[in-house]
């Protein structure tokens, strides 16, 4: 779900633009998308994992902690997206696929060069055509994609919301800690300084984060002092 929702940022970004450069970019991106769509598990994936959250959520429907309005809100969105996924015929990378006029850039683009206009000049001649014509193509074959989008923006949304952030140091810029016998599905880390990374590893017995920081291109830093972060562990 989190590589799905980094492709379609970037596929939307690049899409939203009028330069034929940026619509080339979001060519790329389609076809990231077209491979994840290849795979034939991810529609029954993404129907069990709305049923595992409908039934967490349903027992949330007698406390009296919980805004029932949003409650409903967030069931009836499940409901609506869960029925767009179900709905969704084929594979939904077959409009990408199939279509011969993208197989011949797919083909050229690891060739360094390979997508100059001597090379493939009717998609040159495409990149100058006017832009609201290149973007309809381009939602065209993105189109089939689109309950994906819907259903890992939902996931996600829900999941990131499930945690409380709460604020912790990272000794000598290294933490760790039990999950006390909870599974979790997402850990989120935000540090204030841009400078710094993590590097995090997780198992059913430890969660472990060591922070280093960047150095133009120079190897990175390992960190050797504190460094307060917000950790967020998300369950839902």
């Amino acid at each position: 779900m989190l590589r799905l929702e980094y492709l379609f940022f970037r596929f939307n970004h690049f899409l939203k633009s009028d330069d034929p450069e940026l619509h080339h970019n979001a060519i790329a991106a389609l076809f990231d998308l077209g491979e994840i769509g290849a795979r034939g598990d991810i529609k029954s994936l993404l129907l069990k994992e709305f049923e595992r959250q409908k039934y967490t959520l349903n027992g949330l429907k007698s406390s009296q902690k919980v805004d029932q309005e949003v409650l409903g809100q967030a069931l009836a969105e499940i409901d609506s997206i869960s029925l767009q996924v179900n709905q969704a015929q084929g594979k939904p990378n077959t409009s990408i696929t199939d279509s011969e006029w993208l197989n011949s850039i797919r083909t050229r683009l690891s060739i360094p060069g390979g997508t100059s206009p001597i090379d493939l000049p009717s998609y040159y001649a495409w990149k100058n055509s006017p832009a609201v014509q290149r973007r309809e193509l381009l939602e065209s074959f993105v189109e089939p994609l689109l309950p994906w989008q819907g259903a890992c923006q939902l996931l996600l949304r829900l999941l990131r919301q499930s945690g409380e952030a709460r604020d912790v140091v990272a000794h000598q810029g290294a933490f760790q800690q039990a999950p006390a016998g909870k599974i979790y599905q997402l850990m989120r880390i935000a540090v204030e300084d841009d400078s710094l990374y993590s590097e995090i590893s997780a198992n059913k017995y430890l969660l472990s984060v060591r922070f280093l920081r960047t150095e133009k291109d120079k190897k990175a830093q390992i960190i050797n002092e504190d460094i307060p972060f917000k950790l967020t562990l998300c369950q839902l």
